[in-house]
């Protein structure tokens, strides 16, 4: 009798641990079945030239749009944009009567090729370990055929930063265009950017607020030290130092001032801490979350420092973030501070416009929400090219229905690099596939 209750627990056992496997085997085989036609090669040399005729154009700076304006592609770029461009022989026409077109929307702080399944350890290439991790490159787990690709492509985002989380030194960006079966094809700058943390958050894992800022001192004065010992260093007749030499070289951009440094940071006492650390250092520096940064708003303008916030926040999700404000935005733009706007997310980067359109709602200024996920993250991490309609630009393109931040506007045409790119999601495919279905024997479906 106890062998029968035995063999029937590891029955009930074995059952339990092949359901688990096969349902998440059903999980995987869903996502190679809608990313089958993820990404459409980036590649736009031999594309046909394109014109998109008569639309409301959504220029650089703060000149208004303008009306009744074609913008030119070809040879993946911008040809020419404006009431009197010239349609060049053979091109496709796109008719853009009561449309509008704006830059590509950059998303300067995503998660997107990173994460498949956040809950999923398997797909999820956000949670390095470490405290000091500067030469981590989240390029090398950058999967360019990811099923949020095209989600966050069909809400007018043609570029992301995909950007590291953990560590006080969490590692370097890379910026890449949402197009392209392969790393070579999708990702435009390897290494964009060198992160840190100062928040709250970070501060609890190594003790204090202050100890946590002497260990980033530390770091950087281990890199200038090496990078004027380098010989020393190799023949071992140097003071030891904190970090080994791939984490070291990897600070050297941003010592010489050729990479940003984005701190995330919230209190206004640690941005006006940021403030002088970026100054003293003479770096680069772009500030992140910045809840409090209202508080702070002329001082960053002085500093000319770049601030990406989610403008949605308006609630203190810590004691960091007490003072709060879902206006933070309009009053930092109001300020002169150059605001970019992030969604901070993989799977809700397709609602970019959504942000930019509240960040209106809440104060800002229309065209200047536009340049806040255009222009302002572009010159924020110096992309040449990107988030402008302009002649010579890079050629991503996206074609409204209307107003790009209004809630009933759809995404008609997305270009990337003067390709146009397929708006076929995981979500339309599943609609399309359950949209009708058989009925049953009794007449029920």
């Amino acid at each position: 009798m106890r062998a029968r209750t035995r063999l029937r627990s590891v029955s009930f056992a074995a059952i339990a641990s092949f359901a688990a496997i096969a349902s998440r085997a059903a999980v995987v085989a869903a996502f190679l079945l809608v990313s089958v036609a993820a990404c459409p090669t980036a590649r736009a040399e031999e594309a046909a030239p394109i014109a998109i005729a008569h639309a409301l154009v959504y220029g650089p700076g703060t000149r208004l749009p303008l009306v009744d304006a074609t913008v030119v592609l070809a040879a993946g770029k911008i040809v020419s944009v404006g009431s009197s461009a010239s349609m060049p022989p053979g091109a496709i026409v796109v008719d853009a009567h009561g449309k509008s077109i704006t830059a590509g929307f950059i998303d300067a702080d995503t998660d997107v090729g990173a994460v498949e399944v956040a809950m999923e350890s398997g797909s999820n290439d956000t949670d390095a370990r470490g405290l000091l991790l500067p030469a981590l490159r989240m390029v090398d787990g950058y999967n360019p055929r990811s099923a949020l690709i095209p989600i966050a492509r069909s809400g007018g985002v043609t570029s992301v930063v995909v950007a590291p989380r953990a560590g006080a030194l969490a590692g370097q960006s890379a910026f890449v265009d949402l197009a392209g079966d392969t790393q070579a094809e999708a990702v435009v700058r390897a290494s964009l950017a060198q992160y840190a943390r100062a928040d709250e958050a970070e501060a609890q894992e190594v003790g204090t607020r202050g100890v946590l800022w002497m260990t980033l001192r530390q770091a950087l004065d281990d890199a200038r030290f090496y990078s004027t010992h380098k010989a020393q260093y190799d023949a071992n007749a140097t003071r030891t130092l904190g970090l080994r030499r791939m984490n070291l070289e990897a600070l050297l951009p941003v010592l010489r001032g050729e990479q940003p440094l984005v701190v995330t940071v919230h209190r206004a006492s640690d941005i006006e801490t940021a403030l002088r650390f970026g100054a003293e250092y003479k770096l680069k520096l772009v500030l992140r979350g910045a809840s409090e940064a209202w508080l702070m708003a002329d001082e960053i303008a002085r500093a000319h420092v770049p601030v990406i916030i989610d403008p949605l926040e308006d609630l203190p999700e810590a004691f960091d973030r007490l003072r709060s404000r879902s206006d933070n935005a309009a009053l930092l733009s109001a300020a002169g501070v150059s605001v970019v706007l992030s969604t901070f997310s993989s799977h809700e980067a397709r609602l970019l416009w959504q942000r930019a359109g509240n960040a209106v709602r809440l104060g800002m200024d229309h065209d200047a929400a536009i340049r806040a996920v255009t222009e302002a993250p572009a010159d924020a991490f110096g992309l040449k090219g990107y988030g402008r309609l302009e002649a010579g630009a890079v050629g991503n393109v996206v074609v409204w229905s209307g107003d790009p931040l209004q809630i009933g506007t759809r995404v008609e045409h997305v270009f990337v690099r003067g390709r146009e790119q397929p708006l076929e999601t995981r979500q339309t495919l599943l609609l399309n596939r359950y949209r009708t279905l058989p009925f049953g024997h009794d007449g029920t479906r």
